[in-house]
């Protein structure tokens, strides 16, 4: 299967695409910081305070949520990962999904910039001028907010934190969790000896086919593709079990994510060896029961 680069790519970003599965991190868990106004910070306290985010690796997407409170107003509950959490078992969340999310109504405007590690002391000794950050995922004059991050994805930064009043103190509640892929190796050793099983079949080394085929199947027993390519060394090789590893491809194909994809593929490799060697034996039946499977869909 997979005869042109076009069907390769359009099925391997499918597959696995569904083969991806998501779960949360929380960076920083949720906590309440006071923020005095610009002003009185010179008589004590303090107007900016940075907090620094470390993303975990295979980071896909990444969220701060906060809301803000008069001073001495209490805690906010956020439950950002919760929330996420519960949104994320089709994938990343995208930027209308975040829009679901909820955050306790704010009382107080509360600046959230991303700065540049390098850029933290700058941040902190307000030395503007000298200060780098990043305007798009950047929250300014804000009350409360869930903010999507889908770049930058790895490395560290700071949430600069900054109460843009000269007078009026805030409470701030925060929390920053990250949507982190987990990597399936043995799903991905699945797809790779397939891979190589197919490679195999092209060069008409069809033995080694099924050899890195059926390994294949042995760390990913759901890899349709692999057991339609399995069916199509049986049918090249005119083997009396051909007709029945169809059924079984078939069979397997109704479970598959992407069953359309799956078959069309299956078809057209039936029709390029149909080109080259039109008389083998049983191939006319078994073009007919994958045509009929496909016009299902």
């Amino acid at each position: 299967m997979k005869k042109t680069i076009l069907f390769l790519v359009l099925f391997l970003f499918v597959f696995s695409m569904f083969a991806q599965t998501y779960k949360t991190v929380t960076i920083v868990e949720q906590t309440t910081k006071s923020l005095n106004g610009g002003t009185r910070s010179y008589l004590g306290g303090v107007s900016r305070i940075p907090i620094r985010v470390d993303l975990p690796a295979n980071t896909v997407s990444w969220y701060y949520s906060f809301s803000t409170s008069p001073a001495g107003g209490g805690t906010q509950m956020l439950n950002l990962a919760v929330q996420i959490g519960a949104s994320i078992y089709a994938g990343p969340l995208g930027a209308a999904a975040t829009k679901n999310l909820k955050v306790p109504s704010g009382s107080g405007s509360l600046d959230v910039w991303v700065i540049p590690t390098d850029c933290r002391d700058n941040f902190v000794a307000k030395n503007d001028d000298k200060l780098s950050w990043y305007q798009d995922i950047s929250c300014i004059n804000t009350k409360q907010s869930v903010q999507l991050v889908s770049a930058p994805l790895s490395g560290s930064y700071y949430l600069g934190l900054r109460n843009p009043s000269s007078l009026e103190g805030i409470d701030v509640t925060i929390e920053v969790v990250a949507v982190v892929e987990e990597v399936n190796t043995e799903t991905d050793k699945g797809m790779l000896y397939g891979n190589l099983g197919w490679k195999s079949f092209e060069k008409g080394e069809y033995d080694k086919c099924l050899e890195w085929s059926n390994k294949a199947l042995t760390f990913n027993p759901v890899l349709t593709f692999v057991k339609f390519n399995i069916a199509l060394v049986y049918l090249v090789q005119e083997k009396d079990e051909s007709i029945d590893a169809y059924i079984n491809a078939l069979a397997a194909v109704k479970k598959d994510k992407n069953p359309k994809g799956v078959l069309t593929g299956a078809l057209q490799d039936i029709y390029d060896l149909k080109a080259k060697k039109p008389n083998l034996k049983n191939l006319s039946d078994i073009e007919e029961l994958v045509s009929n499977e496909l016009n299902n869909y």
